[in-house]
């Protein structure tokens, strides 16, 4: 799973991340208060993504071997171009004024959400357990016999959770250099995909023209 990290020493803040964030993705969503919960829970884990104010980057930046080298992202209140220069130098990715919109925070975070490669093992999604290791999907426990271009598919879809995908995009990252495959490919290996596993039927939804959505 992709770990996030929310650090602020607002709690009333840091709940609020988290239920915005909640069904975003394949999250699993760590918290800090302060400075030294941070660089301790960051000794432990590696995470993908901090959420933070500043002071901390510089920290995290200076020791990519204790800390791996997470995505950070400065929450501020500050937007002068004095502080958005400190952000950057003191190692942050991207900056985010408080209070926020939640829409383009969601829109600035999927930015860097689509850049963490796809390294982790295993993604559970409601009932869905998906092993990108091992190659085999459970569904409530029970074993999904899937082809190799389904299972390829629907990691893509999990892994992309609440992203709209084009055919063409689908195409491009899951066939890739096959380029005799038509976008009716997509179409007829999703047809499979919800006839194994028929809650997708509802999760997973087409917009005409545009693509599809795994909700």
């Amino acid at each position: 799973m992709i770990k996030l990290l929310i650090v602020d020493d607002s709690e009333e803040l840091r709940e609020y991340l988290k239920v915005l964030l909640k069904n975003q993705h394949n999250l699993e969503i760590f918290e800090a208060k302060n400075f030294f919960e941070t660089l301790s829970l960051c000794k432990k884990i590696n995470f993908d993504i901090i959420l933070l104010d500043l002071l901390l980057p510089k920290n995290i930046r200076k020791n990519p071997k204790i800390y791996n080298n997470p995505f950070i992202i400065a929450l501020t209140a500050n937007t002068s171009q004095e502080s958005i220069n400190l952000n950057l130098e003191l190692g942050c990715d991207d900056y985010i004024q408080k209070p926020f919109n939640n829409k383009e925070f969601l829109i600035r975070l999927e930015k860097f959400i689509a850049r963490i490669p796809i390294s982790h093992s295993e993604i559970n999604y409601n009932g869905i357990k998906l092993s990108l290791k091992k190659k085999i999907v459970f569904y409530l426990g029970e074993n999904i016999n899937l082809s190799r271009n389904e299972f390829e598919l629907l990691s893509y879809f999990l892994i992309n959770k609440g992203l709209l995908l084009s055919r063409d995009t689908i195409l491009n990252n899951v066939w890739k250099d096959n380029f005799e495959i038509s976008e009716k490919a997509v179409d007829q290996c999703l047809k499979r995909l919800r006839k194994k596993l028929p809650l997708l039927n509802e999760l997973l939804v087409s917009k005409r023209g545009l693509g599809y959505v795994l909700k």
